[in-house]
């Protein structure tokens, strides 16, 4: 499976939660978020991918420059609508492009690391589960009326471990 093929497949996910959800809900802070909603979570996972849409005609990501577009934390429906049309352009991306990533620390200091558009994809994807089992955890808590797929936010490596179990 190639890591496009990863990430249109996340995103399907994502939006079968995503449509599933009511503004109300969506933007609902939760307690065990300490306040935070499960639309932020929805948010920064969308904001990494459109680093990346954004850097595939630039020679370097930054994902600290993110919009944080409130709106993607409130309406989930133009939160679906953006993850897919992110998925629309996967095929767009060259996975062998190199390119500079900025990174971002405390101090001012913002160095620069050499990666490549595959490698920043692959990120974005184990970035995009991290959250997703967030959300899970959220979602169980909160809206056990949502369906959720058993193998949201669980990596490749744990699903073919636990087949071998």
């Amino acid at each position: 499976m190639q890591v496009t093929e990863a990430i249109r497949d996340i995103v399907r996910q994502i939006n079968e939660l995503l449509y599933q959800f009511d503004s109300d809900s969506y933007a609902r802070p939760l307690p065990a978020f300490d306040g935070g909603t499960i639309g932020q979570h929805f948010r920064h996972i969308l904001e990494f991918f459109q680093r990346l849409e954004h850097a595939k005609d630039a020679p370097w990501v930054d994902y600290a420059a993110r919009n944080r577009n409130p709106l993607y934390e409130t309406d989930a429906q133009l939160t679906a609508a953006a993850f897919e049309n992110f998925a629309t352009q996967l095929h767009l991306f060259n996975i062998q492009n190199p390119i500079l990533i900025k990174a971002e620390f405390l101090d001012a200091d913002r160095p620069e690391f050499d990666s490549s558009m595959g490698r920043e994809l692959l990120f974005a994807y184990d970035h995009a589960i991290h959250h997703l089992a967030i959300i899970k955890i959220g979602l169980r808590m909160y809206f056990p009326e949502i369906s959720i797929e058993n193998t949201l936010g669980v990596s490749p490596s744990t699903l073919l471990a636990r087949q071998k179990a």
